[in-house]
């Protein structure tokens, strides 16, 4: 019988958010850059460049049926070290795993599989709560319905709405047009690390004049997952919220908005067939290549103020 390991989350846990928030995000590098207009590359230059590593997730649970622990690998990712257990907040609410910090007992590091190593710092687990109800069974259904978008995206649809109850707000007109096109720079000026390497993805939830939460990595549901644990661990929560991504939107990423309540999606690029069609099943405001003098809204514009004076224009 697995025994659960000694809970310290009340304690433990800001510890390990400021080791996973203090990580190494990017590297410096020598680069020799060539010009179509030099006769000769110039010499070794400094590049800056996006860390990427993978981070394991183990998940420990209370077995009702068995009345007994039990542990399993659950998830794997290549992701940019940084605000990892906001990446894991996020990523289990997204899955239904878990409603609030509440289900959580403990989140740490593994221990190394070296001596030297204490902490296994690309390895986390997560032990929920004895009373959180949890079916690993219907957990792999989940996982298998919402992957199969590649061969039916009508069947990942269907899926989300069995088993998703959605609370959006559905109060007109309240979002300024004028804001939206600001959103994407007002997003770019919070993220650094694009700055630096040009080569992460950035998402932010901008709710009440400003950004709630944003986060980069070099992965984009990674970045979402990021920047909705923040939410969590903050207990922050708007009705009138947006969702502004920095490239393109597809069906994971308008599923973790749904699963997160927020009832507007901007994008600076495209979205995908199967994002749309998310957007009509839950009447989710979906916009996209938003610039900073038009944008295109594929569903529910009737959030959409053409007038000043919105609540969210800053």
């Amino acid at each position: 019988m697995l025994k659960p390991k000694q809970q310290h989350s009340n304690l433990g846990l800001p510890v390990v958010q400021e080791l996973s928030a203090t990580a190494k995000a990017s590297l410096q590098t020598g680069i020799q850059r060539f010009s179509a207009q030099a006769t000769y590359s110039t010499q070794v230059q400094h590049d800056c460049l996006a860390i990427e590593e993978p981070l394991q997730l183990s998940l420990q649970w209370f077995c009702q049926r068995t009345n007994q622990y039990q542990q399993r690998p659950l998830s794997l990712t290549m992701r940019t070290p940084g605000n990892d257990v906001a990446l894991v907040l996020g990523f289990l609410q997204s899955q239904n795993i878990i409603e609030s910090l509440n289900d959580i007992d403990d989140i740490r590091f593994a221990q190394g599989a070296a001596a030297a190593q204490v902490e296994d710092y690309n390895h986390l687990e997560i032990q929920l709560n004895r009373q959180r109800q949890f079916d690993w069974a219907a957990l792999e259904r989940n996982f298998a319905s919402y992957s199969s978008c590649g061969l039916c995206g009508a069947s990942s649809v269907k899926a989300l709405a069995l088993n998703q109850q959605p609370e959006l707000n559905m109060q007109e007109e309240w979002l300024a047009a004028s804001l939206i096109y600001q959103l994407p720079s007002l997003l770019q000026e919070h993220q650094p690390l694009f700055k630096q390497s040009g080569a992460v993805h950035g998402v932010g939830v901008w709710a009440d004049g400003k950004f709630l939460s944003v986060a980069e990595d070099i992965g984009r549901h990674n970045a979402l997952d990021k920047a909705l644990g923040q939410l969590l661990l903050e207990s922050q929560q708007a009705a009138c919220s947006v969702l502004v991504l920095s490239g393109r939107v597809s069906f994971e990423l308008m599923q973790k908005a749904l699963i997160a309540n927020i009832p507007v999606v901007v994008a600076v690029g495209a979205p995908s067939s199967l994002a749309l069609s998310v957007a009509k099943q839950f009447n989710i405001t979906l916009i996209g290549f938003t610039k900073d003098s038009q944008f295109n809204v594929y569903h529910a514009p009737w959030r959409i103020s053409k007038e000043g004076g919105s609540q969210h224009e800053s």
